[in-house]
């Protein structure tokens, strides 16, 4: 059962993500031309290759969320890149006749013909913005004109945001040296995790409402989660025993200063309210706390934890036992799922979570391959 605070706070996601305005500028569009049903976004990825679903707007049933393919593999938007030129098709059905699940999707809606635009940030492209008509051939030149409007207010409130983003996790990197950090995790620790939270995400989306906005700052701000670890002494920080009550102690205490830093540098940046500073700030506060009210700093039950701090904790928590450490080996699959599976019946982790991440073999194999430590 979920709170009302975890639902406010999805309100609150909803209301201040990119998808919101892009509904608004949709309802204006759909009075002039009530057959563009859809606006879409969907993100490149350069280090993957992969377009994944971002934001959008379509009348008539949900939206396609959680699809994600490589550029590589569809040849006209790879043109696109290329070109840097808009694309106009007339009949989605006489023009796409390969099975893939976005075409499949658009002819199931009805769509008949689609615009669309490459956004780059600087010389890098960095989206695709999609227009979809329920009419073929609706993309007239004098439509297109108007359509470029919209499409750069997009864009720009697109780039803006990522722009917001990248100065947030810049300004936390800065304030919490954040290497030193990573000094005292293991190798590739932080990239691996960041992977399997986005992992967790897409398989526990629909079950949590969570959108591809949120799925994607998730995945940005999961290595973030220990930024406070930058105010505790590294007496007690690199200590390789166990430390003593009073140590642990002041341990704990590094949930709480990364909330203040967090706080202090979204204040800076003016993102109060801000999707992503929302999303960053549940995953640094919430990450040690533990359904059975045994976590900290609150204590609180599950139910009450946010949805982004299960997603990390479970994260943190398979890389953790799968990895080599200084005082143990790692373990193999089978115990992993033991560990994992045994702590969520007893109610201190999400099992929903913990199954969306067990039950993807192939692609924790990819992640942990692929980022291994050297």
């Amino acid at each position: 059962m979920r709170t009302s605070e975890q639902v406010l706070n999805r309100a609150e996601i909803e209301r201040s993500g990119l998808g919101e305005r892009i509904r608004s500028l949709h309802s204006i569009l759909l009075a002039r031309y009530p057959s563009i049903g859809r606006i879409a976004l969907a993100l490149y990825d350069p280090d993957t290759d992969l377009l994944k679903t971002f934001a959008s707007s379509n009348e008539g049933g949900p939206s396609l969320q959680r699809y994600e393919a490589r550029l590589s593999d569809v040849p006209s938007l790879v043109a696109l890149r290329d070109s840097g030129v808009a694309r106009v098709v007339d009949d989605i059905d006489e023009t796409y006749h390969a099975a893939n699940v976005h075409t499949g999707w658009l002819k199931s809606r009805k769509y008949r013909s689609s615009y669309t635009l490459p956004i780059f940030r600087g010389a890098e492209l960095s989206a695709f913005l999609f227009f979809d008509s329920t009419q073929p051939a609706e993309f007239t030149p004098v439509v297109r004109g108007v359509l470029d409007q919209f499409a750069d207010i997009i864009s720009q409130l697109y780039l803006l945001r990522l722009s917001a983003v990248h100065h947030l996790i810049g300004a936390v990197d800065i304030a919490t040296g954040l290497a030193r950090i990573r000094d005292v995790e293991t190798g590739r620790h932080l990239e691996r995790m960041a992977k399997y939270s986005r992992l967790i995400a897409r398989g526990v989306a629909e079950r949590y409402g969570l959108n591809d906005e949120a799925v994607e700052y998730l995945h940005l701000f999961a290595p973030l989660h220990d930024i406070g670890k930058v105010g505790i002494p590294d007496a007690i920080l690199l200590k390789p025993g166990r430390l003593d009550a009073d140590e642990w102690r002041q341990m704990q205490q590094h949930v709480t200063i990364g909330e203040q830093l967090i706080d202090h540098i979204v204040a800076d940046l003016g993102l109060q309210g801000d999707a992503a500073a929302i999303i960053m700030r549940d995953v640094v506060a919430g990450h040690h706390e533990r359904g059975d009210g045994s976590g900290y700093p609150r204590g609180l039950k599950l139910a009450d934890i946010p949805v982004a701090a299960r997603i990390v904790a479970v994260a943190d928590m398979y890389d953790a036992l799968s990895s080599a450490r200084p005082y143990k080996a790692p373990w193999d699959e089978a115990r992993c799922a033991d560990e994992l599976r045994n702590q969520a019946a007893r109610g201190l982790i999400d099992g929903p979570c913990v199954e969306a991440l067990l039950g993807n073999e192939d692609a924790r194999r990819q992640i942990r391959e692929r980022f291994a430590d050297e």
